[in-house]
Parts: structure tokens; sequence; C-alpha cells
């Protein structure tokens, strides 16, 4: 269960908390974006005083008796991109006012119940022990990965079995490019379709044919691709190639790791 996200709060038993919306009743993937923050505030206009990715909790006192600009305060929080709204029932209101209840559903943005008997300070520490769970889970990841790319790269196809490992560690295709630009080694074998193919080998021989050293991501057919070049500026020895683009700092520092074994794989191999 992954509190770092809405639907991940939601679903903790123990807060109690209620969807307020259905589901399609909100935008795609509106409960499982990342949520950087949960913070209360009862303020007509919290919104410079808040992050973005953040999910707002208000017990509603700022709307007064006659529930005045729910309409724009809803929508002031959606152009600040709050991920959603957390209504404490019980504490100044006895449920949820129906006119927040209907803003929320004209803006597409997630609301839900707290209940009385639910602090939001709970809530808020949820969601901060869940983001220092995640933190540690890949730093946890991370070391394993090195470990496993270091004892690959003492097999007899060192360069090989780092590239595979790379792949199985990621769980994406993985490819090399020689210095002609001529994909040399894949992980896993024959993923990429022919047009696929085609379109990636151009990327890098527009690399190679740069002759420095660079980094650069693109799309194709909606595959995000990285690819990185091996060796020195004005004598490279190839790219490595990755079916992603979404790389958290662990990720990167595993993939730093290969491209530096791999360039010095290289050299040693030109040098003998």
């Amino acid at each position: 269960m992954d509190a770092t996200t809405l639907r991940g709060l939601l679903q903790q038993r123990d807060l109690h908390l209620r969807l307020a919306l259905a589901e399609d009743e909100l935008d795609t993937g509106a409960l499982d974006a990342p949520v950087r923050w949960v913070h209360g505030s009862d303020l007509a206009d919290p919104t410079p005083f808040l992050a973005d990715q953040l999910v707002l909790l208000t017990t509603g006192t700022q709307f007064g008796d006659d529930d005045a600009d729910i309409e724009g305060y809803v929508q002031r929080l959606q152009q600040h991109g709050v991920r959603g709204l957390g209504f404490g029932t019980e504490v100044v209101r006895a449920g949820i006012p129906p006119r927040l209840v209907e803003a929320c559903r004209a803006a597409r943005m997630p609301l839900f119940e707290v209940p009385y008997r639910t602090p939001f300070i709970a809530i808020a520490r949820a969601h901060t022990e869940a983001i220092a769970a995640q933190a540690y889970a890949r730093r946890s990841w991370a070391l394993a990965a090195q470990r496993a790319i270091a004892l690959a790269a003492l097999r007899p196809d060192g360069l090989s079995a780092t590239l595979a490992e790379l792949a199985r560690q990621l769980d994406a295709w993985v490819g090399l490019f020689d210095a002609a630009g001529v994909l040399s080694r894949e992980h896993p074998a024959g993923a990429l379709d022919a047009a696929t193919a085609g379109a990636l080998g151009d990327e890098v021989a527009e690399l190679l044919r740069r002759g420095v050293r660079a980094g650069s991501s693109f799309d194709v057919d909606g595959t995000p691709f990285t690819l990185q070049t091996l060796g020195r500026g004005g004598h490279l020895r190839g790219v490595i190639a990755i079916a992603t683009s979404d790389l958290d700092q662990e990720g990167r520092g595993l993939v730093t790791s290969v491209i530096a074994m791999a360039g010095l794989a290289l050299e040693q191999g030109d040098g003998l």
C-alpha cells in the first residue's frame, strides 16, 4: 500500500477516510498521483502558503454559514496544483457542504471526508512515515542492485552480463551500440520492433556523429528512451540506450555505475 499517493492514504483503514466522489468523477490518475505533503488550513485563500502536489485538509470555517465563494476556493486550489481536499466533519460542520461536493465534482478534484475521530496530524504522520519508508526501500534496492551489478561484471562476459543485470534491475530494455552505431548487445533480445529500432539507431548515429560526450532523451511512439555515450569526447566507444526516462536518484546512480564499467571495458578491449 503506497501512502505517498491519495489512494494509499484512503486505503489506510485506521484513518477511516471516505472518498466523497466516485472515481469516474475525477481526473484520470488523480488518486494515484504522488503527494509531496499533507497540510491543514482554514484560510479563505491558502494558496500563497502551499506547495504543489499537496493534499489540503480543512474544517470549512472559512466558508461561513452561507458557503460563500466555495466554487472560487476550489478553483484556486486546483490552479495551484492541490492533489485533493480533505474535509474534517463534525468539527464545525455536520458532514461535507453539498456546494463543496458539487464544486469539487465540477473541478474533478478528489474530495474526501475526515471523520471527527481522525486528527489531521494522524494523516500527515501516516504520509510522512510512508515517504520515509519509501526512501529507505529505494536506498536498500540501490545497494542490492549495485552489488548485483558488481558481481555481474566479474563473469566471463562481464560487459554483457552487466547490461543484462541492469535491464533486470530496471525492468527495462537495455542496448549497447558500438562506435559504428551498430546494436551489438541487447537485453532482452528482440524486444524492439523494426520501426522503433530504426528510430533509435538514427538517434544513436546522431549522437556519435557529434563526437562529444552527451546524454539525451527522446520518445518513439510512446516509448521513452535515455541515451548515454561511452568513452572520451572525440573518441567515443559507443552508446548505451535504456527504454525508460523516469529514473529517480537511485536509478540514475545505478546507470552511472554501469556506464563507467562499460566505458572502461570498451577502452580495455581496444587496448588489448
